[in-house]
């Protein structure tokens, strides 16, 4: 039995290698181009498709240019103002910020010469001191601390009094730190 299969297995293969031998002869005879030749035409024939695309593809592009150019112009049209807004707003604002910098710088250095009074250094502490640096003042906590920024710019020692928000013995501590 095993014989036979390996008998049949071998004239298949040589079976096989024939048939292919034969189709490789009878293909090249019968062919009407050669390998290199329908290279060529098979590469020609994908530009020409190619060309062809694109030339019914760019009145369909140029169409919609046509059509979304002026809805370009109008958005640029109406954002362009806004940004001029937005320009002037950031450069009022960075003047602003400027400005309020020039002052804590000034009453930095006055607060450092002594140069002004117990009631302008409490205008200091409470108008421009953070919360964390708040909340190191004894007598008063995060609590009081969110108070007085909640209640913000302070004119006058009188205005904190009369919010009595503070009790008097945080406002004799916020002097002392002052």
């Amino acid at each position: 039995m095993k014989s036979r299969k390996k008998r049949d297995a071998i004239h298949f293969g040589w079976a096989f290698l024939a048939g292919l031998g034969a189709g490789t002869t009878l293909g090249m005879l019968m062919a009407p181009k050669s390998g290199a030749e329908l290279r060529n035409e098979l590469g020609d024939y994908a530009r020409q498709s190619y060309e062809q695309g694109r030339d019914r593809v760019q009145p369909v592009v140029d169409q919609a240019r046509q059509k979304i150019q002026p809805a370009i112009e109008r958005a640029r049209e109406r954002v362009h103002p806004l940004m001029e807004d937005v320009t002037q707003s950031v450069d009022s604002v960075m003047a602003q910020a400027s400005s309020v910098r020039d002052r804590v710088v000034e009453r930095a250095g006055k607060i450092k010469d002594g140069r002004t009074s117990t009631s302008a250094r409490l205008l200091v502490v409470l108008n421009e001191w953070p919360h964390e640096r708040l909340i190191e003042i004894d007598g008063i906590g995060p609590v009081l601390a969110s108070k007085i920024i909640q209640h913000r710019p302070y004119q006058s020692e009188q205005q904190l009094i009369e919010l009595r928000e503070l009790p008097p013995s945080a406002i004799e501590s916020l002097r002392k730190a002052a």
